[in-house]
């Protein structure tokens, strides 16, 4: 096996796109965001004998304090579909070790952070003692509705209270549209810290939500979903379509005429252009694990979880966000650091 930097934006996106539940954090374009303002962007692929990719990961490198950082892979590496789960471990294994003779990937960096898109049941033995688990960043759990089947199968699925306010939010005559004007855009954004505020959660400021949708969307990857009640716009969205997967990434919803359930019809609106267009997988892009035991339950996300599984649907649980850490000492020091900062 052997790891190469790849420069290649058409093969980089051909094989990210033909890999299952396709990530479009790992798409050429969500590098460029995240590339903005001179952050470095690294990708590397690990090849067999053949030349064919076994694993391939984007890194973009995040700053922190004393004048280091870390190159994190969002849901990366991503592995070859066709991979076993034993195979899986040895290529992650062998990607780490060949990413470590990267010169420039030392360079002020603390730490590697990795989110591989393996899931958790899928993984045992994939990370060794090395590894050190971080809160967060793209979430471990989500759902993931399958598109294959037809309408009825997928409603059939479905809560049936869910069933019901789809239905209800129709005859009560809320429609849905694409953001098809600069001003649905900002419609979206004021939505978007509306519902931050209300609902006491940080959200991504405005500059950050209007630029991930203007370059993914300049780049055909992602668009804005609206539903309105007589001129009216009351929730909004922002979804990325990237391989075979529409991802839900952000949502927003007024304060207004919320017995009119706007959001189901606009998540059966999304499902059913989904599936139109010909995507396999909706994926709704966070939830809480189904036990509050586990790691990264979320007693704030009790209510957003109630309501996407209510869609039906299948739990993806990822193995999670992991660091490998580069300098033990100091990035121990750095995170305890933190820890008292708060």
């Amino acid at each position: 096996m052997n790891l190469v930097e790849i420069h290649d934006r058409e093969r980089w996106d051909a094989w990210q796109r033909a890999q299952v539940l396709s990530q479009f954090t790992q798409s050429w374009a969500w590098g460029e965001f995240r590339g903005e303002g001179g952050a470095p962007i690294k990708r590397f692929a690990l090849q067999d004998e053949t030349g064919e990719w076994l694993a391939a990961a984007q890194l973009s490198y995040r700053p922190k304090r004393f004048n280091t950082g870390f190159w994190r892979a969002e849901r990366g590496p991503v592995f070859a579909s066709s991979l076993s789960s034993e195979k899986k471990t040895e290529v992650f294994w062998e990607f780490c070790r060949q990413l470590d003779a990267q010169k420039e990937l030392h360079d002020r960096s603390l730490f590697w952070r990795f989110e591989p898109s393996v899931e958790l049941e899928r993984s045992q033995g994939m990370l060794t003692t090395a590894f050190r688990r971080a809160a967060h960043g793209d979430p471990p759990s989500t759902l993931v509705l399958d598109l294959s089947r037809t309408q009825e199968e997928i409603l059939d699925g479905m809560h049936e209270k869910t069933r019901y306010n789809i239905r209800l939010a129709g005859r009560k005559g809320v429609t849905t549209r694409l953001a098809d004007k600069p001003a649905d855009v900002e419609a979206f954004l004021d939505l978007a810290m509306e519902t931050a505020t209300r609902d006491g959660f940080i959200q991504y400021d405005r500059e950050h939500l209007k630029r991930t949708y203007q370059v993914m969307h300049s780049n055909g990857l992602a668009q804005i979903r609206l539903a309105e009640h007589e001129g009216k716009i009351l929730v909004a969205d922002m979804e990325t379509l990237f391989g075979d997967t529409v991802t839900y990434l952000h949502g927003a919803s007024s304060s207004a005429s919320r017995n009119l359930m706007a959001p189901y019809l606009m998540h059966w609106d999304a499902i059913m252009d989904a599936q139109r267009r010909g995507f396999r997988y909706y994926d709704f892009w966070g939830i809480n694990p189904q036990s509050k035991a586990m790691y990264y339950y979320r007693e704030s996300w009790e209510g957003v979880t109630r309501f996407k599984l209510g869609f039906g649907g299948r739990r993806v649980n990822y193995i999670g966000t992991w660091d490998l850490p580069l300098n033990y000492f100091l990035y121990r020091l750095v995170y305890i650091k933190e820890i008292l900062r708060g």
